[in-house]
């Protein structure tokens, strides 16, 4: 079991990665599918993350865009960019009527079908290249989502593809289950009901699960990206009539206090706060009502408004109490700061260390994650969620390492062997009302930028691989990807245009020079500079360095790395890209220096530098 203060009470991170990352990559090398990194000198530096790097990759719609089967020069296209891409892990989800027809009581299976044949025709083309693929269902139409049969449809499909030669490593399940879809609506429960019927279901068929695992939760994790805290920290659940929840702290002649909560109401009144002496006789304490803040997360990322409470001028307390009155809403405690004339806590709720656990009046639950809460199962060989930046929203785009750090380092104590994956990656789309979202950012040329931007980050928080969403869009009105498919901006390109868009000349570098094995490192960063450095494999390094600022950035940088040259690679915003004549990247020069004692390098305004030893 766990404990607690660990959540807390973890050694500095850049002293975890130097203790952690041997430990780790040993682990790795224990769990199916994955090789651990070589060993290296970079391994003694203390800006080591401690992952087991796979690499980064993207989601594919493994349908033609044209036509319903591949055509030559369609898949030809497809090769070629992603084999120069080498994405060290690719996600690839089936939809139920390719493959299956039918509800509960049974159903038809049909492996011959145009749309079966495309998508295992994809999968095998990445197994056979040695990449990594993450599949498992879009929407379960006709199903119960936790009856044995829809295990053992997904059972059925994992099997032709094994016999196939097309297995994919990480099977997730059912997509999202933790998204309202229509009338569907998923539990927790829901989850662990459906994935023990699907682990009973492998076993009974005897899926090879050294070569396809359970994985999971697949989760869309909005949370995490608006909260405080470890993944929308303690929530108070709904409550039944007279149900009182609370926290408690304890500070002797406490005087202030701030708590950040988060709501579904932009009227919430169930908060008060108490305050006592002794712990036994409270008394109310008037705190003024805060002005709700909108948060564009919304009611799935567990709460809709963020308040802030603050008070000061407390007398004659000693313990703080925060209540949540009886209601049908859910309330998340993002933070609490807390303070007297010496003394100050501040605690984010990572867990209950700070706080009087005994004496909890209420049902609270640790965390309402279920990324974390599914690591923690028992029933998974790999933590995969998905996560989406908020920077279209006006979130400072630096806030994504922090969070991920956090909720990350309590995945890896929960599962330290088993890889670490974000299914689905990308900037969140602006959503309108009817559902609908709005692609166009995915054509600009702050694209580029934003998506090194969130990679470099989520690297340096020790996930071991993201997918990008999404390679050539989904359908005629989702033209996310990094070309064709969908109805485009007309201005910019046209519909199903097989144009690169900007952002693929840096996630394809990205892709590419970051390979599965590499030991990430994480050098100090400038204000507004991100920066990833990487030992390769082959004993080779990667130096990725993103400044979202105005000016000219100079970044220093110490790595063992002896006398190298690196083929330097540059996008700026609003600047056209060197490119080849399939619009892949090439490089704009050479740098050979010597990091093992310190070098400086420059970034330009709104640029995206990319150093690497590999051609």
């Amino acid at each position: 079991m766990r404990s607690r203060s660990l959540l807390r009470f973890r050694p500095a991170r850049s002293v975890c990665r130097a203790l952690c990352a041997t430990l780790i990559t040993a682990a790795a090398a224990l769990s199916t599918g994955l090789a651990a990194p070589a060993p290296s000198a970079a391994a003694t530096t203390d800006d080591v993350v401690s992952s087991h790097w796979i690499g980064l990759g993207y989601n594919q719609n493994p349908q033609p865009p044209s036509g319903t089967s591949w055509n030559t020069a369609d898949w030809n296209r497809m090769v070629s960019r992603t084999g120069y891409m080498k994405p060290g892990v690719v996600r690839v989800m089936f939809n139920l009527p390719w493959f299956w027809s039918g509800t509960d009581a049974g159903g038809t299976y049909d492996f011959t079908s145009a749309a079966y044949l495309n998508a295992e025709k994809v999968i095998k083309h990445y197994v056979d290249e040695g990449v990594p693929v993450v599949s498992g269902l879009f929407g379960i139409d006709n199903l119960t989502y936790t009856s044995p049969n829809t295990a053992a449809v997904q059972t059925r499909l994992v099997k032709q593809l094994q016999a196939a030669g097309a297995a994919p490593a990480y099977w997730v399940g059912v997509n999202e289950p933790n998204v309202a879809n229509g009338s569907k609506s998923y539990t927790y429960a829901d989850w662990q009901t459906a994935t023990t019927a699907l682990a009973s279901a492998f076993a009974t068929a005897e899926v090879d699960t050294t070569r396809t695992v359970i994985s999971g939760a697949d989760s869309a994790e909005a949370g995490i990206s608006s909260y405080g805290g470890d993944l929308g920290g303690q929530t108070a659940p709904e409550c039944n009539s007279g149900c009182n929840a609370a926290l408690v702290w304890k500070l002797a002649a406490l005087n202030t206090f701030t708590a950040q909560i988060y709501a579904d109401s932009a009227t919430d009144t169930a908060i008060t706060f108490q305050t006592s002496l002794d712990g036994t006789v409270w008394k109310n304490l008037a705190v003024a009502p805060p002005t709700p803040v909108a948060l564009v997360t919304g009611k799935d990322g567990g709460g809709m408004w963020s308040y802030t409470y603050t008070a000061s001028g407390i007398t004659g307390s000693k313990y703080l109490r925060l209540s949540v009155a009886s209601s049908t809403l859910e309330h998340s405690i993002g933070s609490m700061h807390i303070a007297n004339n010496s003394t100050t806590i501040e605690d984010s709720l990572n867990d209950l260390a700070q706080t009087q656990a005994g004496m909890n009046t209420g049902t609270w639950k640790g965390n309402n994650s279920w990324w974390l809460r599914s690591a923690q199962s028992g029933l998974l060989r790999a933590s995969e969620a998905h996560f989406y930046g908020q920077e279209l929203y006006g979130a400072d785009p630096a806030y994504v390492e922090p969070v991920m750090d956090e909720a990350v380092s309590q995945i890896r104590l929960a599962t330290l062997d088993d890889p670490v994956l974000l299914g689905e990656t990308g900037t969140k789309a602006l959503q309108y009302p009817d559902g609908s979202k709005d692609y166009r950012f995915a054509l600009d040329t702050t694209q580029p930028l934003r998506m090194a931007d969130l990679a470099v980050q989520e690297a340096r928080s020790g996930v071991d691989g993201a997918a990008a969403w999404c390679l050539d869009g989904y359908s005629s009105t989702t033209f996310c990807g990094m070309w064709g498919r969908g109805n485009d901006d007309p201005d910019k390109v046209s519909a199903h245009s097989t144009a690169l868009r900007p952002w693929f000349y840096t996630w394809s570098l990205l892709t590419r020079y970051l390979p599965s094995g590499s030991v990430i490192h994480a050098p100090a960063e400038p204000t507004g500079v991100r920066v990833l450095a990487a030992q390769l494999p082959g004993g080779g390094w990667t130096f990725v360095l993103v400044n979202r600022t105005s000016v000219a950035q100079a970044v220093r940088l110490t790595e063992p790395t002896g006398w190298i040259t690196l083929n330097k690679y540059l996008y700026t915003d609003g600047a056209t890209p060197t490119t080849d004549a399939n619009g892949f990247p090439t490089k704009v020069g050479t740098v050979t220096k010597n990091f093992t004692s310190g070098q400086t390098l420059t970034v330009g305004a709104g640029s995206v530098l990319v150093l690497t030893t590999e051609p």
